[in-house]
């Protein structure tokens, strides 16, 4: 079964309403994730990965940031499936391009 297939199926067997839910759900784990990583200080340039020197906390941090990294990205593919994938685009097209004119 294909990945999109698969969110579909989800979509279908637990309900729109629920899926959002979902999506609120690890939205707000995605923040609660980037604050421990910023409070273990992995945050400069970039969110470094923690290297065997750093406590076992900064590791299980890193390691849950990625985790609801993926967790968003498959309720991000979901709403992608539920909503106009045209509008989203359009949206998405006209915020790169005001992202492209600050940086």
């Amino acid at each position: 079964m294909k990945d999109e297939e698969i969110l579909q199926e989800a979509i279908n067997k637990y309900g729109t309403n629920h899926q959002l839910d979902m999506a609120i759900e690890e939205c707000a784990e995605l923040i609660q994730a980037i604050n421990k990583v910023r409070r273990a200080g992995l945050v400069s340039d970039i969110i470094t990965k923690p290297i065997m020197s750093v406590s076992i906390g900064d590791t299980i941090a890193y390691s849950n940031l990625c985790a609801e990294v993926a967790d968003v990205k498959i309720m991000i593919a979901q709403l992608e499936l539920m909503l106009d994938k045209d509008t989203i685009q359009k949206a998405y097209d006209t915020k790169i391009k005001r992202l492209s004119i600050i940086v």
